[in-house]
């Protein structure tokens, strides 16, 4: 097994050395020490990653935070590649959902290596692990021959795999194994904050049409796309190395 490690471009910050220095240290002794490559504006995790695959990686470990956790999926997700990831601090949502502890305590979970196969979300030809989210009274989406749309434009429309990065007041963590995604609508009238109205349907695939001009669905809070497209699942797409403590 050959690693690739990828330190987002955030971590140059000096606050991040002495963890940084815990990690490198604890993966050494673990045997599990690899190729690290830390991004900046001449690197980019694609190219990286491609890179690596030249070089015969099998495992690639992102350290960082949700959101480099969340831009890695669209790459890994067409690869025939392993995820680990390693979070800075004790904030990572993902990490808490898969169960990996924060910083150097990270490297043990990758040591044991306990590898599971987790659903992603696509919204057209673009994949996603959370959440796909559109805010607009005029979206509709359809299941076959049935429609749901929100009913004003305080409501967030959400397609949901694990709901940990999107605004959604609601509780549930979707499970991310189970081969199907949840259609959230969602009231978000401020007013309403005690007693919001929240609708959930678990779907496998949907159109979303919108008649707006302007409207777009944003995807894990990084990439927007515009519709009409398709919501659907995608089962067993990424492989990725979790805890004994994940939430599924």
């Amino acid at each position: 097994m050959s690693y690739l490690y990828i330190y987002d471009n955030f971590l140059s910050a000096k606050k991040y050395q002495s963890s940084l220095y815990k990690i490198e240290n604890r993966l050494v002794d673990l045997g599990i020490k690899g190729k690290v490559v830390r991004l900046n504006v001449l690197k980019n995790m694609n190219e990286v990653v491609e890179d690596g695959i030249k070089a015969d990686i099998t495992t690639v470990v992102v350290i960082g935070d949700d959101l480099s956790f969340s831009k890695i999926i669209n790459i890994i997700a067409k690869k025939d590649l392993v995820l680990g990831i390693i979070p800075v601090n004790n904030k990572s949502k993902f990490a808490k959902i898969l169960g990996v502890p924060p910083a150097h305590q990270a490297c043990e979970i990758l040591a044991q290596r306990i590898i599971k196969e987790v659903d992603l979300g696509m919204v057209g030809h673009y994949y996603f692990i959370d959440s796909a989210t559109i805010t607009n009274e005029e979206t509709t989406v359809k299941f076959g021959s049935y429609n749901a749309s929100p009913s004003s434009k305080q409501n967030i429309v959400s397609f949901n795999n694990l709901n940990v990065l999107s605004e959604l007041n609601i509780d549930n963590k979707f499970n991310p194994t189970d081969g199907q995604l949840e259609l959230v609508i969602q009231n978000t009238d401020v007013l309403l904050t005690k007693n919001k109205s929240t609708t959930i349907l678990p779907f496998t695939k949907v159109s979303v049409e919108c008649q707006q001009p302007g409207a777009f669905i944003v995807i894990d809070q990084i990439t927007k796309l515009k519709p009409p497209t398709t919501v659907q699942i995608a089962p067993n797409k990424l492989k990725v190395i979790v805890g004994a403590q994940r939430m599924f």
